[in-house]
């Protein structure tokens, strides 16, 4: 496969896992997981032999011993290596997963089915794999620039009112503890009364209004 699609099938892998491990630091698993898709290829380069020890599932090893400091990169590494093969076995010559114990070369489709890099049916699959990457980083991706959460509650930064507020809030990591901060940044001339009231453990009202002069 050409290092295009082998970009847009890891990606789109990780996307999925990282919706389902709720994982942080995306763009960075992004990053790692496309770059390690189009490193195997140059790996074996090196080394001197086409889909050799950089298509084996022994290259795992360094993307589970790396999840114990740093889980999102440890996961992306894996989704990459693992999109790659899993890309490749669908190629004419497929890939050789246990070497260098077993050389012979796994391939998931029958001889006449195998993709052929380069070819109109490899564009396909990239088409196929754009279109789906498309709705999953609008998803996973959805920006959170204008919430801000408190007690676990989305709370918009951008209060709609006629002054344009903006609201910063830090909690601290006790979940016992119900302190926090909150900064207002008022672009008009006015004194402002904040109202914090916890009803449950759930929910959090914050009323913000006006104080009319001399109240």
């Amino acid at each position: 496969m050409k290092s295009y699609t082998h970009i847009a099938g890891a990606v789109l892998l990780f996307l999925f896992i990282a919706y389902f491990l709720n994982l942080n630091n995306l763009w960075v698993g992004i990053l790692f997981s496309g770059w390690i898709s189009v490193m195997l290829d140059p790996l074996d380069r090196l080394i001197g032999e086409h889909r050799g020890i950089g298509h084996s599932v022994f290259l795992f090893l360094p993307g589970i011993i790396l999840i114990f400091f740093n889980f999102t990169i440890g996961v992306a590494l894996i989704v990459g290596i693992f999109s790659h093969l899993f890309l490749d076995s669908f190629t004419v010559h497929g890939v050789p997963i246990l070497y260098p114990i077993n050389k012979t070369n796994f391939v998931a489709l029958p001889k006449k089915k195998r993709i052929k890099t380069g070819t109109n049916h490899e564009k396909a699959l990239f088409l196929v794999l754009i279109l789906l990457l498309i709705p999953a980083l609008y998803f996973t991706l959805e920006p959170t620039n204008n919430t801000t959460s408190v007690f676990g509650i989305n709370v918009p930064t951008t209060l709609n009112n006629h002054s344009e507020n903006t609201i910063t809030n830090s909690t601290t990591s006790d979940p016992l503890k119900n302190i926090f901060n909150i900064n207002l940044q008022l672009n008009q001339k006015t004194n402002k009364n904040i109202t914090v009231k916890k009803v449950n453990e759930n929910e959090t009202n914050i009323l913000i209004k006006d104080i009319q002069p001399g109240g």
